[in-house]
């Protein structure tokens, strides 16, 4: 659970420069619910995008992790674009499902 905290708030959160972020897939997590801390205790639905293949950092990073789509994405719609390995420990949705439900 922590290490899925962590991967959310990586994804919600400014990233490094563009040059130093190294290619990565994304999950589109549909229908985040949080505790009273804020804390991701779960959702309805992962969604591997682009087919879990890095997208151009010119066509995202300023956008669905720090920019307004992101936030919208966030605070009005509920959702999260989360990054992949190695920003985070999963390649995709199947991984991050399984660590999130423990098993």
């Amino acid at each position: 659970m922590l290490l899925f905290a962590g991967g959310l708030l990586l994804g919600a959160t400014a990233m490094p420069a563009q040059s130093e972020v190294p290619p990565h897939p994304h999950m589109l997590v549909l229908g985040l619910q949080l505790d009273a801390d804020g804390e991701p205790v779960g959702f309805k639905r992962c969604v591997d995008l682009a087919a879990g293949k890095p997208v151009p950092l010119n066509a995202h990073h300023a956008h669905v992790h720090t920019g307004t789509a992101g936030e919208m994405l966030r605070t009005k719609a509920g959702h999260a674009v989360v990054p992949g390995a190695p920003l985070t420990p999963w390649n995709n949705c199947a991984e991050l499902i399984a660590d999130f439900s423990g098993s």
